[in-house]
């Protein structure tokens, strides 16, 4: 064996991974931080955690890309002829994986403008836009529907007699089409907080609902006393801060939650325009300086509107 001679030159191939994978990398990154800054969730900070995880897996995929890519390249240059089962499995990635991605963004733009396209319309064509749509039963076109302020009871009804599980999961996405929902609630979470729900539709989305979405049924003025009476003990912080701001909880409910351990409970009492006059005065002494404030804030309102409740 001839120890001087040269060694044989790296694959090309290689190269075409290198870059692709530090382009899969960034790309990962990138994406993964404009979708954590745009969010309004006040936990979405986490991400950051798990972008580092989301690049190296970006990376991984990218590189299979580059290299195959690349042995495609190689093999048509004739720099390095390629046995025939591997270049038909080079030729499969490097087209499929483009034109995935393709298929992805061009959907996702379509998604886009039929969402865009929901913001003028009435009550009768949002019900039309749900019924013949090309994503009618996509989550992200229902919640556009959920919480659009045109939205009628029959429409809602509709939604939410959906039994998909992922209408009760939060909700993300990097296209624009979110709406105001920043922090991405599910859209049982949207259908429960719309003015426009009706009471029986309220009182079923509350059978068997978790926290969240039970916080939601809880906080709307519409949902029957039945359903409200039923929480009035409630120890659980998310609950309580739905209570406190439902006008048509009991003063006695409201009392009593105005001695809440809970900061945030007591301060959504200082929102709700059902919370007596002498709750308000004593909060407007409490010991959370920002309880005590919003309190005060509150009675200045009433103040300025004339006479305040009992």
């Amino acid at each position: 064996m001839d120890e001087s001679a040269p060694a044989a030159p790296p694959h090309p191939a290689r190269t075409y991974a290198f870059v692709a994978g530090i382009g899969g990398a960034l790309a990962a990154a990138v994406v993964s931080v404009k979708g954590i800054l745009s969010s309004g969730s006040s936990t979405a900070a986490i991400g950051f955690v798990f972008v580092p995880f989301i690049a190296i897996a970006a990376s991984i995929l990218a590189g299979v890309w580059g290299l195959a890519l690349g042995t495609v390249v190689s093999h048509h240059r004739g720099a390095r002829p390629a046995l025939r089962p591997v270049l038909i499995m080079a030729w499969v990635v490097a087209v499929a994986a483009p034109a995935a991605v393709a298929w992805e963004v061009a959907a996702g733009f379509a998604l886009q403008r039929a969402v865009h396209a929901l913001a003028p319309l009435d009550a009768a064509g949002l019900e039309a836009a749900q019924e013949g749509a090309r994503f009618r039963d996509n989550k992200f076109f229902l919640g556009a529907l959920a919480q659009h302020r045109q939205a009628s009871p029959r429409l809602l009804e509709r939604i939410a007699s959906l039994p998909e599980p992922e209408l009760r999961e939060a909700m993300g996405s990097l296209w624009d089409v979110m709406g105001e929902n920043r922090k991405g609630v599910s859209v049982m979470r949207l259908v429960a907080r719309h003015p426009s729900t009706e009471p029986a539709v309220l009182a079923r989305l509350a059978d068997g609902a978790n926290e969240d979405l039970l916080h939601e049924v809880l906080r709307n003025a519409r949902t029957p006393q039945a359903v409200l009476a039923r929480h009035y003990e409630s120890e659980s912080p998310m609950l309580q801060w739905a209570l406190a701001l439902n006008p048509q909880v009991p003063v006695r409910v409201l009392e009593r939650l105005a001695t809440s351990r809970d900061a945030y409970t007591r301060m959504n009492l200082t929102w709700n325009e059902a919370t007596p006059q002498a709750v308000l005065q004593r909060l407007a002494a409490d010991e959370d300086a920002l309880v005590a404030r919003s309190a005060a804030q509150a009675l200045e309102r009433r103040a300025k509107r004339g006479s305040p409740p009992a």
